[in-house]
């Protein structure tokens, strides 16, 4: 995993990512031009120059801003998990549901990751040169989730099937994030709250455990 930056925070900079995340967002870098981000974020053009070059500077910048963001909430939640293979099936599991679990706390629980997944689900619809910046961080996390499941069911992690297995783990949380207004509506809540959070890691677990006995019970 990439290592956290600490970096001094320049204002002038971060209204210029926090203006481009919501209209690049809303609009794609080919919807967007630099004077309206200028306005958004209450800046001169030029600011956007010296700060980031162009538009589509500005765009990596966003990108790369997004899968820090997520990948250091993550290595919070579970980066004791991620720092080393786990010893044995029963400790890859614990690790597999530690994952699961806190990127139900980084994609699901703040309101502000809607914001982000608009952004992400934009990209990953109509990729970009940008796509190479969330691809290296997602698939590591991918990857390390392979792992955890591989081991825990005792199967091949870089299996057409333990792979596709993960990514349906993973996308069931997803979904609830960028769902969230179908979600909602269906179960007539008006948000996602602390108890909506703890029920949904229980079914993640439980889902999670279904899907590895699955795999165990299906190798040759």
């Amino acid at each position: 995993m990439l290592e956290k930056a600490e970096k001094p925070v320049d204002p002038t900079r971060e209204r210029i990512l926090d203006a481009a995340l919501d209209l690049f967002g809303e609009r794609g870098p080919s919807g967007t031009t630099v004077r309206e981000i200028a306005k958004r974020a209450k800046v001169n053009v030029a600011a956007i120059s010296y700060h980031f070059g162009g538009k589509d500077e500005l765009y990596r910048a966003v990108a790369t801003h997004v899968t820090g963001l997520i990948h250091g909430r993550v290595m919070e939640g579970a980066g004791r998990y991620l720092a080393a293979l786990p010893a044995n099936p029963a400790a890859a599991f614990e690790a597999l549901q530690a994952l699961l679990e806190t990127i139900v706390d980084v994609i699901v629980g703040p309101e502000e990751m809607r914001r982000v997944a608009r952004f992400i689900l934009r990209e990953q619809m109509e990729p970009t040169e940008a796509f190479e910046i969330f691809y290296g961080t997602l698939s590591r996390l991918h990857l390390a989730a392979c792992r955890f499941f591989g081991m825990a069911a005792g199967v091949d992690s870089e299996s057409a099937d333990t792979k596709m297995r993960v990514f349906l783990l993973i996308g069931q949380v997803i979904f609830l994030r960028v769902a969230e207004a179908a979600v909602r509506r269906r179960l007539d809540i008006g948000g996602y709250d602390a108890a909506f959070l703890a029920e949904v890691k229980t079914l993640v677990r439980q889902n999670a455990h279904a899907a590895v006995e699955a795999a165990r019970k299906a190798k040759p």
